[in-house]
């Protein structure tokens, strides 16, 4: 026979159960994460939609595994390949880790030196353990150059412990509602860190709603002191060349490791003011990512040539030439 003390604890554990609702502990799938929290927070491109175009742009024979252009204003996917699978995302991911030591309302001018933990497996690099730089310059670093110990050096000038930035990152994405999108560390070395191409096409257009972020994202060039020692000079460089194209680009992030593959996200704005954003995830080689999303962009700015005939290249030289109706 059981003792009463056990029944007791058994009713009030009931009684606790039912005070929690199934929607507290898993998402509804019609409600965003915020709705389910109670907490609203401004989403970028919330509500996305496939258009007739995007149908049609399957006419197009990629060699990136995943693909997509959004209409900003309108929420229009203009193309699509695999946009909700799930892939590594390289140093995509640093845009969420800046969006993460941004929110800790740091002072630019502050400083933060290059330690041993930051040059751990970062592979050749600018900067140089030791070094003093400002928060400013480091993420001019991060974002431009895709610096690996820059990033790690704004992570830790967060004050929070890795696995407090890492669950801070996911936290974040939640919020952006980037339900697809897991991060385990700053830099993207990790092949853990995995996004869709939707996801990033949302996480990059936040991203520059970040007045500090864009200003830093469209920029070709960039030069800083370190403020000790010989005060060394550093020049840093945009990764993405499609700033030196003919697109108006208003930003972009590139990335790339053994598992992602060659990844790059940018920002344009059309001939009618209109800005898109476009992400290819996992093309072969870095000539392919920047041709293949030039293409896309093109294509979808000219509204898919609707109702006329003509080719796009796409691919290395030789590749497939697909046809647009």
């Amino acid at each position: 026979m059981r003792r009463p003390g056990y029944f007791f604890a058994y009713v009030l554990l009931a009684l606790l159960i039912s005070r929690v609702e199934w929607s507290d502990l898993h998402w509804d799938l019609r409600k965003s994460p915020q709705e389910c929290c109670g907490q609203r927070y401004e989403i970028p491109l919330r509500t996305t939609y496939k258009g007739q175009k995007a149908k049609e742009s399957h006419e197009f024979s990629l060699r990136s595994n995943a693909a997509v252009v959004l209409d900003v204003e309108e929420g229009e996917i203009l193309f699509e390949k695999n946009v909700e699978q799930k892939f590594p995302v390289a140093s995509l991911t640093k845009l969420m880790s800046v969006l993460t030591f941004l929110e800790t309302d740091p002072d630019l001018d502050d400083t933060a030196i290059i330690t041993p933990t930051d040059a751990w497996r970062s592979g050749r690099a600018q900067l140089r353990v030791g070094e003093v730089l400002t928060l400013g310059d480091l993420l001019h670093a991060s974002l431009m150059s895709s610096s690996n110990r820059a990033t790690r050096a704004l992570a830790h000038a967060s004050g929070l412990s890795p696995s407090e930035f890492a669950a801070g990152m996911n936290r974040k994405a939640k919020e952006l509602g980037l339900l697809s999108s897991f991060f385990c560390e700053p830099t993207g070395l990790d092949q853990r860190n995995r996004s869709s191409a939707l996801d990033c096409a949302r996480l990059l257009y936040a991203a520059l709603q970040d007045s500090t972020i864009r200003s830093i994202a469209g920029k070709t060039f960039y030069q800083f002191n370190s403020l000790n020692g010989k005060k060394r000079r550093h020049r840093v460089g945009s990764t993405s060349k499609l700033l030196f194209s003919s697109l108006k680009v208003k930003g972009g992030k590139t990335g790339y490791n053994g598992a992602s593959g060659w990844c790059l996200g940018t920002l344009v704005e059309g001939d009618d003011g209109k800005e898109i954003v476009a992400v290819v995830l996992g093309a072969p080689s870095k000539r392919t990512r920047f041709r293949e999303i030039r293409s896309i962009v093109k294509w979808s700015i000219r509204e898919n040539a609707t109702g006329s005939e003509e080719t796009i290249a796409l691919g290395e030289s030789g590749g497939t030439r697909a046809k647009v109706y």
